[in-house]
């Protein structure tokens, strides 16, 4: 039987969040075979202890991979993070056993079975992914896959959650050959390693359903969403929640209440909900083109 793994990628400050996500994963998986792991950005004795004790609270196994920021990655060429970088680093801690592996960024939730992902035919490729928002937009997709590299007429993927062949990515070599672009082009990379990453797997990814990866300005578009990505600075654990995930927010306070980090929820203001809704409300006026031409390329996608 295939080994698998889910991985998420965080520092202190993500933890909490992190620690949410693959507890959701696990709530939609039949499969007690998967592994979830959790790589675990320059954390402290205690804070790695703190994912064993939430873990142990929510009934499941979380393995810490610790992983210590290297010199390249702390000089980030003045603009790129550690955390944003960790995950070019990640082939260096998978356990040798893995052989399919679905990564997710740390504000992604699973609502919706995820059994298909570790059964899925990758038909070759080294990769699955979801399009990216941009590529509603051809004329931007196309200036940004111009700058950094990337042939004509590709698509590009959204680096929130990917579906690794891992074994292939081992025998290609992929992580190493991503680092080595980033050495070179990183002046390029304005959307950071997701910019690197589809240098790297440029016609190596297959195209998932956006279902898998609904992104925050796709959640109108997408009939099922099975797993959200809450894309854009404000998240549902802030007291700004966007108003199209107003409900998400409850997930994250029940999932970390009777834990030290049950303080890392903020319950929005009355005052707080209204003035979201109406935001929302003038996002969807002011912008009715860019949603018109979003519906269209992701309800046939």
């Amino acid at each position: 039987m295939q080994q698998s793994a889910v991985i998420v990628c965080s520092d202190v400050n993500m933890l909490p969040a992190a620690c949410c996500t693959l507890l959701s994963v696990k709530r939609n998986l039949s499969s007690s075979t998967v592994e979830f792991l959790l790589l675990g950005i320059d954390l402290k004795p205690n804070e790695i202890a703190e994912v064993g004790n939430f873990a142990r609270l929510r009934g499941m196994s979380i393995r810490v991979l610790p992983y210590n920021t290297p010199d390249t990655a702390l000089q980030a060429r003045g603009r790129w993070s550690g955390a944003t970088l960790a995950r070019l680093y990640m082939d260096l801690h998978i356990p040798d056993h893995v052989e399919r592996l679905l990564y997710l960024d740390a504000d992604v939730l699973a609502v919706a079975p995820a059994d298909d992902l570790f059964a899925m035919d990758l038909q070759g490729n080294a990769l699955a992914a979801i399009d990216d928002y941009v590529m509603a937009f051809p004329e931007k997709a196309g200036a940004r896959q111009r700058k950094i590299g990337m042939r004509e007429g590709g698509r590009y993927f959204n680096a929130g959650v990917l579906l690794f062949d891992w074994s292939a990515c081992r025998e290609r070599q992929r992580f190493a050959r991503t680092r080595e672009i980033f050495e070179v082009r990183s002046h390029l990379f304005e959307n950071n390693d997701q910019d690197a990453l589809n240098v790297t797997f440029d016609g190596d990814w297959l195209v998932l359903d956006p279902r898998w990866n609904t992104q925050t300005g796709l959640l109108p578009f997408v009939g099922r969403p099975a797993i959200l990505h809450f894309t854009g600075r404000k998240k549902p654990w802030q007291a700004t929640v966007p108003w199209v995930h107003r409900r998400m927010s409850k997930h994250y306070i029940e999932d970390l209440s009777n834990t030290p980090w049950a303080s890392f929820c903020r319950q929005p203001s009355m005052a707080g909900r209204v003035a979201g809704f109406f935001s929302h409300l003038g996002k969807r006026i002011g912008g009715l083109t860019r949603l018109a031409r979003t519906r269209a390329y992701f309800s046939n996608s």
